[in-house]
């Protein structure tokens, strides 16, 4: 216990620090390190309080791990409230035990009983994963890109100590996979410390290296292979979604970039919202969306254009592959979800045609004054994130100690209706044993009086079996 709270004081020491980077040929400045939460803001006081809980200090954590696992193989299902308590008790489990959690969690998402999802117990897997294991925060990560397996859905609250930790260490890689979780939930803009700490993570994703490097790898191309061809039931037509089937980083952060634009970001200035636009459909290969923004500011009284985001959509403009229109289709047989996504590019003409007005768009900008010269995103946002994350911090504090009051209701009512159910059960097993044991009395005593009636029944089976059997008298 005293060893976790020590490392959560720790997050209370911050240090700046600045860091330029090179991307596409430019300069961008980039704050890599600093506190963006406050310590309060951690609730440790009241989370150290939620642990003195005395449901959750009456069982050994390593013993109760293993029956809940032996259950789990027994009968394929554990109580929700059982998971509950246990991840509670990850602070005082070793390091190299986080795996056998991931087991469980895998094990327990598969039960019935994980449904509805727990905010609770998600909330503690966070906190004890942080707190406990070295590699917590890109452990967590892992478990949230993978939600079928693990089923790990937290809170917004429970998110954004993930995301601040992994700001905090310089992680912009794992700090921008929450932030597309985020994007992929459809739940951008719902808090406001989430909104912003989303939206610093993936802006210090976009300056933290050439858009190119998060490109999915060129597929390997085998040998021409002889086709063997089969029977089957029915052919899968492959399709693509362009949300939940997205596998290639650019067209995530891309994505995301646009709807934290979208997300109608309190008091956030317009130079933010158009770059964030803009930028998103450039790396994300929404071009004509992209067009249609800066037509927009055109348009706009107020509306301007950094040089840094036209500099950035050109470069995926001019960097996306175009495919031949006379490309033959792939074979419905043989189509995968790449050839369909492939369909989705732009052809040659249509790149040309998309680059042409893209250059009379930025002519216009030009002569109209509408083009920032000297604005860079990086530092924008951060001086923005940094100027509003205080504003909502207290709302958040307040509903988080709220709920730990009312978590903690919760699991004292889902024990005690659990121990009445056990306690009933049992009563009923007693009742039918005791019935069974009736009737073997009942039986022996009224053996005496029927046996003539049974003596005669098993003659007639052994009359009927056999005909020339000769019965004594």
């Amino acid at each position: 216990m005293a060893t976790s709270l020590r490392q959560f004081a720790l997050i209370g020491r911050r240090a700046w620090k600045k860091t330029r980077i090179l991307s596409f040929g430019r300069k961008f400045s980039l704050t890599s390190k600093r506190m963006l939460l406050s310590e309060t803001y951690y609730c440790n006081d009241a989370w150290r309080k939620h642990l003195q809980d005395s449901n959750l200090n009456q069982v050994n954590v390593s013993e109760f791990g293993y029956q809940i696992r032996d259950q789990l193989e027994m009968s394929g299902t554990v109580s929700a409230v059982d998971m509950n308590v246990l991840v509670h008790q990850l602070h005082n489990m070793d390091d190299d035990e986080a795996d056998f959690i991931e087991d469980l969690l895998t094990r327990f998402n598969m039960c019935q009983s994980s449904i509805p999802r727990s905010d609770s117990t998600a909330h503690a897997i966070v906190r004890g994963f942080l707190a406990k294991s070295q590699d917590g925060g890109t452990r967590l990560v892992r478990l949230l890109s993978q939600p079928l397996l693990y089923g790990l859905f937290p809170d917004h609250y429970s998110l954004n100590l993930l995301l601040d930790k992994l700001i905090e260490g310089g992680d912009f890689t794992g700090a921008s996979q929450v932030a597309y979780h985020t994007m992929l939930q459809e739940d951008v803009g719902s808090n406001p410390v989430h909104t912003l700490l989303c939206l610093q993570a993936t802006v210090a994703r976009l300056m933290h290296g050439p858009i190119s490097d998060l490109a999915l790898p060129e597929p390997e191309k085998g040998e021409d292979e002889e086709e063997d061809w089969i029977k089957v039931k029915y052919i899968k037509f492959p399709v693509y979604d362009d949300h939940f089937d997205i596998k290639d980083e650019r067209f995530l952060l891309g994505k995301t970039l646009y709807m934290l634009a979208q997300g109608q970001i309190l008091n956030c200035p317009e130079q933010i919202v158009t770059s964030l636009s803009v930028i998103g459909c450039g790396i994300h290969h929404k071009f004509l969306q992209g067009l249609s923004v800066l037509e927009r500011a055109l348009d706009s009284l107020s509306g301007f254009v950094s040089q840094q985001a036209l500099d950035f959509f050109a470069e995926s403009l001019e960097n996306v592959e175009a495919r031949d229109p006379e490309e033959p289709e792939v074979e419905i047989a043989l189509r995968t979800v790449d050839d369909v996504i492939r369909r989705l590019l732009p052809t040659t003409e249509e790149k040309d045609e998309l680059q042409r007005r893209f250059g009379q768009l930025k002519e216009k900008l030009l002569s109209h004054n509408k083009i920032q010269e000297d604005f860079d995103l990086g530092p924008a946002v951060n001086d923005f994130v940094k100027s509003e994350l205080p504003k909502y911090e207290n709302s958040d504090i307040d509903n988080q100690i709220k709920k730990f009051s009312q978590w903690q209701k919760e699991r004292e009512a889902e024990l005690t209706n659990q121990v009445e159910e056990l306690v009933k059960n049992q009563r009923i097993e007693e009742m039918k044993n005791q019935v069974k044991e009736l009737q073997e009395q009942e039986e022996l005593l009224s053996y005496f009086d029927f046996e003539e009636k049974i003596r005669l029944t098993m003659m007639d089976d052994d009359l009927a079996k056999d005909e020339n059997l000769t019965v004594a008298k």
